[in-house]
């Protein structure tokens, strides 16, 4: 669970499987494919050695805000639903948003260690 501010208001968020399950139910899409896209990462050999970057032009602005809200209805059951609560919500540092549902995703859906885990290893 992790906390986002969005105006003067700040409400609890969680990632689960039920994230997913809401986000497709509610926008008939598939969030992680929407959400992640395809990331554009620089050549290392191109950039003399950088490390590995994500281009951040490359966001689905949207998707994060629908992952956003999926998020906060898995917490609270009672949130409205995605196009009256996008109505009343504004002014979120959707950066760090971004940032927090990333990382909350990926620790949901892509634990290195439970797919060794699961298989037996």
């Amino acid at each position: 669970m992790f906390e986002v501010k969005i105006g003067d208001e700040t409400r609890n968020a969680k990632v689960t499987f039920y994230t997913a399950l809401i986000y497709e139910n509610e926008f008939g899409k598939d969030m992680l494919k929407e959400f992640f896209g395809v990331q554009a990462i620089k050549d290392p050999i191109a950039d003399d050695g950088d490390v590995l970057s994500v281009d951040f032009t490359q966001i689905n602005w949207t998707a994060a805000s629908k992952a956003l809200w999926a998020a906060i209805k898995t917490a609270d059951e009672t949130v409205d639903p995605y196009g009256i609560w996008v109505k009343k919500s504004s002014g979120a540092n959707m950066w760090l948003v971004y940032e927090q549902l990333a990382a909350e995703i990926a620790d949901c859906f892509f634990r290195a260690e439970a797919a060794g885990q699961e298989a037996g290893q």
